[in-house]
This record gives C-alpha cells, structure tokens and sequence, in this order.
C-alpha cells in the first residue's frame, strides 16, 4: 500500500474515534534513514565548501577577456602615438582608419545581401524544390533545371571567393 492510501485510512480510524497504530512501516523507516544519510553528507559538502570557497572558472575568462580588450586598446593607442610622433595629423590618421572601415563595411553588406538572392536561387532550383515541382507537374525534362542548378550553385561558390579577395591583402615581407 501507498504510504498516502495508509494516511487516509489512519485519518479515518481517528474520524472515527478508533485506536490507531502509529508505527512507521519498514518502507518509511528506510526512507528517513536514507534522507538522514544524504542530510549528514550535505552538511559535510557544507563544511568542505566552507573551508574552501569556490571561485568559478567564468570569472577568470572574464577577467581575460578584459585583458584583450585592454590589450586591442593598448595597440591602438601605440599606433596613434606612433603616427603622431612620425609627424602624422592625428584627425587625418583617424579619418583614414574610419572611411577605410566604412568601406569596407559596406561592402560587406553589399555581398551578404547578394548571397541572401544567390541562396534563394540555390533553394528554388534544387531537387524536390519549387521549380523542380513546376517542372515535374507540366511533364518538363528536370534535367536542365538539375544543370542549372549545379551552375547556380557553382557561381554561388565563385561569388564567395570573389567576397574573400574584395579588399585589397596585406602584403607580408
């Protein structure tokens, strides 16, 4: 029997104003001794813990993820001072710095909108795609849209290389 259906007929001997039998069940007398165990060893973890407070591992990667940061700033300011001491205007280094970003940036998003049509295109023209159902429906070879596809995707590819080598490379010594 459940110890919930042993409570309820308890509760309706006492209703009655019967005697009852308050002795635990050998279920329940293994269930709190199993609870006073896990109690004794969480009280141990307690003290343990105590004694040796956890430092979590996430604030040292914060701590060095403030470093690069310091350390990007610290380049930064390195090579501002250098080109001031060089002779270099300041306002004109960093509106160098700024249109050169701003290109290219924009030319960034000029190639993520042109991948959002090229993949479009890959979509519609596969196999079991929109077209490829049109094609099947008017009894149409699939074959020259599978062609067209692979072309697709094959100048997809090309449009992908074309986007690494948009910005003029760094020449290494």
């Amino acid at each position: 029997m459940s110890d919930f259906f042993s409570m309820v007929q308890k509760l309706n001997a006492i209703s009655q104003n019967e005697e009852v039998d308050v002795t635990p069940s050998p279920e329940t007398t293994t269930k709190r001794q199993e609870i006073a165990e896990t109690a004794t060893l969480l009280n141990k973890f307690n003290a343990i813990s105590a004694e040796n407070p956890y430092t979590p591992v996430v604030a040292e990667a914060q701590e060095a993820e403030v470093e690069e940061t310091d350390d990007m700033a610290t380049r930064y300011r390195n090579f501002m001072k250098s080109e001031v001491e060089a002779g270099s205007d300041l306002r004109s280094v960093a509106t160098t710095v700024a249109e050169t970003n701003i290109g290219a940036a924009k030319l960034d998003r000029m190639f993520a909108s042109t991948y959002k049509v090229m993949e479009q295109l890959v979509d519609i023209t596969a196999e079991g795609g929109q077209l490829s159902g049109g094609v099947i429906a008017e009894g149409g070879d699939e074959s020259y849209l599978n062609q067209a596809h692979e072309k697709i995707a094959e100048a997809f590819q090309a449009l992908k290389d074309a986007h690494m080598y948009a910005v003029k490379q760094a020449e290494e010594d």
